[in-house]
């Protein structure tokens, strides 16, 4: 939902283990758990990957133990820390770490919760969150989310504006206000939001089939052809922007480009029936500019 681990601490280990499997860093952080059980910076990393895996019961039970092992000012003050006897902070520096720390790990379990349909918990969590960091995005994007499902529009556009507001350029807020927009029916606000989250992040696809959408409504093609072809070049596999692609070379009367595409599409999924029915159209289509050709010569 969020972009869950922002604010998790660096972990030593798990980034020298950078080219290794998920298992295999989740394994080398259990080994550090196991000289420290109350390590909040690696209860939080595992449950990272965790959630990363999918598994999210195990994520949740690391992330609240990480939230009791926190020692940032606000467990501090709310007397949650299981902390006791650790050396005292003595620096800002040491202080804002710890925040980030519990931050992170609130979005995280947040997403764990809204994950499994817990949208109650998933809500405290980002509340939570918010009165620990009331000056960051995270929290404000998750709540637009939850609120967005629940068809709370305009609470979702408050809460979508605010992470703007806070964090300039956030492409996820972008993408937020586009889906409102959508909503809506405000196609044109809706393509200029989409068009400035794939701006700030191209490899987003909820954003890149939402824009495509818009511009079907709109019949406006000629932008959304481009973040298309950007997309695949990163993932060439993927049918379903394939298949928009080749629709909409189709539209813009590319039908040579079409076909190509399209047969692309049928090697990758040879029994997708709307590539198929595309294909014959488009065959039909480039024969009869060959019987116009060849009668005019």
């Amino acid at each position: 939902m969020t972009e869950a681990s922002q604010g998790i601490g660096n972990c030593d280990e798990v980034d020298s283990a950078g080219t290794d499997s998920d298992e295999k860093k989740l394994n080398l952080i259990r080994e550090r758990l196991l000289a420290d059980p109350s390590d909040a910076e690696a209860l939080s990393r595992a449950g990272a990957l965790l959630f990363k895996l999918g598994r999210y019961t195990e994520a949740i039970a690391h992330l609240d133990k990480a939230i009791f092992s926190c020692r940032c000012p606000l467990c501090e003050d709310n007397g949650m820390s299981g902390g006791a006897g650790a050396p005292a902070l003595d620096a800002d520096q040491s202080r804002r770490e710890d925040i980030d720390l519990h931050y992170g790990t609130l979005i995280q379990l947040a997403d764990c919760h809204a994950a499994v349909s817990d949208y109650q918990r998933s809500q405290r969590c980002y509340r939570a969150a918010v009165s620990l960091a009331p000056d960051r995005a995270g929290a404000y994007l998750g709540l637009g989310a939850l609120a967005f499902q629940a068809g709370q529009i305009d609470q979702a556009q408050r809460y979508f504006n605010a992470a703007g507001k806070l964090q300039p350029g956030c492409a996820e807020a972008y993408g937020g206000l586009a889906m409102i927009h959508q909503q809506k029916d405000e196609h044109a606000e809706a393509f200029e939001m989409y068009l400035k989250c794939l701006e700030l992040d191209t490899d987003n696809l909820v954003a890149l089939l939402g824009l495509f959408q818009t511009s079907c409504r709109m019949g406006n093609f000629s932008k959304i052809v481009h973040y298309l072809e950007v997309y695949l070049d990163e993932h060439p596999s993927d049918t379903s922007v394939l298949f928009c692609l080749a629709s909409l070379y189709a539209k813009e009367n590319r039908l040579p480009d079409a076909r190509r595409t399209v047969l692309k599409v049928l090697t990758l999924e040879p029994d997708k029936t709307e590539a198929a029915e595309l294909l014959s159209e488009l065959d039909e289509a480039l024969a009869d500019i060959d019987d116009r050709q060849n009668a005019m010569t």
